[in-house]
């Protein structure tokens, strides 16, 4: 009766674990978020346009408002600024979201289309130039809180120079490469494919680019970012608009004569000056782009986190911006979301079930406290006291059956929610079938089943119960081997089961296959802790002196001298206290020597061989003698 009420717990256990998702599921309505781009149409985020017009927007489940630069009116947004004060869900930036984040913090930045800035400073090739202290010789052209003068100042201070000693002009004058034919400055600042290259070009004015990162300012260029607070809300919507935003820059480096035609039916750029510049226009830029994310070679939206720290360095530098930055906020991670919230779920289970337990050791202690208590008036002073010593003592055992049932419970609510993780992928991606979902839910049934024998099992393991039988060793590696397949399968552990011969064991099966369990967790918990290409458990059963061995092999380093002596003692771990009890081996220990057998360990090469020798019958056991 009371297994079938912990079977019936562990059941609305495991419902919980399927009602509960995590992700954020689709609704029939499509999300409707605003992209807030930094300038007018451009080829510069066609991957945005290729995204919405090819699909991929709709396959998410997302309508998106793709809104330009500047107004009808010609007013040029701020995208962060939008995007912080909640006119746009996400929106395209590059050092304007360092020095917003700065200011007033709360950003989160998702990908970096352009691995390398555009920003570009352009001089008439016939004016020699070498290196940046030429500058400081120069008229150049600068305008008061521009964000193109920001490397510019970035490059002059890796020099050694003093960027104030150059004139700064007002913040509403436009460059344009007449400029620098007429005579009026030496350098101006623009971007590479940008519309001052573009006409130059055209127009046949040879001007010659000095590239920041030529000098050792390699900052990133448009980067895709959001608010952390949208993040928290919904980072599933978030990783959506993210892959689909992606799958569209893909399209557009890959066919951009395609998207540039669609651009021109579409859009329009009231800069240029002419409708037929605008495609001309975007075929120019659209080679620069390319160049730019270094796609192939890059994956697309890659963020290196170090490089951003650099740029907020440098920033640190011109004095523009002076407050810490939390990297792991700042940069948006979708699968450390993920696993955040399965640690979360998992610690408030375990929680659940120490309420539980705590529940049952209550009523327990309630129990033989009222009973205690009755005994106290049927019994003599003398008897009191030994009523008293025995029941801290069975407070004692209670404690320690308790750390054993925990102890055994974490890996099997590992591999439950493993076997979970796996059925909500398989479901989110269309792969789950019938054929799988049985196999999962028959994998699950056996766990359950296993943690609710662990109960009784190791209630007794010290003074078993149960009367010892014969049992066939491989069932008893079976048993184990299928609630750990989980585990070895997705941590690319190869397993070997060789030299099986059909021995039986004279004892306690159901705590022989916990022997098993606990070695095999402990062979794959070493192998996952170190780096090596290959990852192999072995497992032989044979005869040795008429004794029935299982021997478990693993090539997971060994064990080292200083601790050899403590392996078996209560208590004993080298693995964090989150992670282990150090009770393992010890248990293991005591259950084959409940057996009258024996446990034999030995380092080999690039590993270590646990020896389990037990009789094969009662015969062996009755003039069985350890060694």
């Amino acid at each position: 009766m009371r297994k079938n009420k912990i079977s019936l717990l562990f059941s609305f256990i495991i419902l919980m674990f399927i009602i509960w998702n995590p992700r954020k599921t689709h609704c029939e309505t499509q999300d409707k978020v605003v992209l807030q781009l930094r300038w007018n149409h451009q080829f510069q985020f066609a991957g945005y346009y290729a995204a919405d017009w090819m699909g991929y927007y709709a396959d998410e489940n997302i309508e998106v408002e793709i809104r330009p630069g500047c107004t009808k009116d010609n007013q040029v947004l701020n995208a962060t600024e939008e995007v912080l004060e909640g006119r746009a869900d996400f929106g395209i930036g590059s050092t304007d979201i360092l020095l917003a984040e700065d200011e007033k913090k709360g950003l989160c930045i998702i990908s970096s289309v352009l691995q390398r800035s555009a920003i570009t400073f352009f001089i008439d090739e016939n004016i020699p130039f070498l290196s940046p202290v030429d500058i400081t010789k120069l008229k150049v052209g600068r305008r008061k809180n521009d964000l193109l003068d920001i490397e510019l100042q970035a490059m002059l201070i890796n020099e050694g120079i003093d960027p104030s000693i150059l004139p700064i002009g007002d913040e509403n004058e436009k460059f344009k490469s007449e400029d620098i034919i007429n005579d009026k400055y030496d350098v101006i600042p623009g971007y590479l494919g940008g519309i001052i290259e573009f006409y130059a070009r055209k127009e046949g004015n040879n001007l010659k680019s000095i590239k920041p990162i030529d000098y050792g300012i390699d900052f990133y260029g448009d980067t895709l970012f959001t608010t952390r607070d949208f993040v928290l809300k919904d980072p599933e919507l978030v990783e959506r608009f993210r892959r689909a935003s992606m799958k569209g820059w893909e399209y557009a480096l890959e066919n951009p004569h395609e998207i540039i035609e669609r651009m021109e039916k579409e859009f329009s750029n009231p800069e240029l000056k002419s409708e037929k510049d605008f495609m001309d226009y975007n075929r120019f830029q659209a080679e620069q782009i390319r160049e730019l994310t270094l796609y192939p070679i890059v994956n697309l939206g890659n963020i290196n986190v170090y490089r951003w720290e650099k740029m907020y360095n440098n920033l640190k530098k011109l004095e523009l911006v002076d407050k810490p930055i939390n990297m792991d906020e700042f940069v948006f991670n979708y699968e450390k979301i993920l696993l955040n919230r399965s640690k979360i779920f998992i610690k408030r289970i375990i929680k659940i079930l120490i309420i539980i337990l705590l529940g049952t050791i209550i009523f327990f202690v309630i129990n033989l406290f009222n009973k205690n208590k009755e005994l106290k008036k049927e019994l003599e002073e003398n008897k009191r006291k030994e009523a008293l010593i025995l029941y801290q003592a069975r407070l004692a055992a209670m404690g320690e059956m308790i750390g054993n049932i925990a102890h055994q419970w974490r890996q099997p609510l590992n591999n439950l929610n493993l076997i979970l993780s796996n059925l909500q992928d398989s479901y989110n991606y269309g792969e789950l079938d019938s054929e799988y979902l049985h196999s999962s839910i028959g994998r699950g049934h056996l766990l359950i089943k296993q943690m609710s024998n662990t109960i009784d099992d190791f209630r007794y393991y010290l003074n078993p119960k149960n009367k010892k039988e014969n049992f066939y060793i491989l069932d008893s590696v079976k048993l184990a081997l299928s609630i750990l397949e989980e585990n070895i399968r997705f941590n690319n552990i190869t397993l070997i089961v060789d030299e099986i011969d059909s021995l039986t064991a004279y004892g306690y099966k159901n705590q022989y296959s916990q022997v098993i369990y606990n070695i095999l967790n402990n062979s794959i918990d070493a192998l996952v802790s170190i780096k090596r290409e290959e990852k192999i458990i072995k497992i032989l059963i044979y005869d040795e002196n008429h004794r029935a061995v299982c021997e478990i092999i693993d090539n997971a380093g060994g064990i080292s001298n200083e601790i050899k002596e403590n392996i078996f003692d209560a208590y004993f771990t080298t693995k964090n206290n989150s992670d282990g009890t150090g009770l393992g081996l010890y248990m293991a220990k005591t259950i084959i020597n409940n057996m009258n057998g024996f446990i034999q360990w030995s380092n080999i090469k690039d590993g270590v061989s646990m020896k389990l020798v037990v009789p094969k019958g009662r015969l062996e056991d009755a003039e069985y003698e350890k060694p």
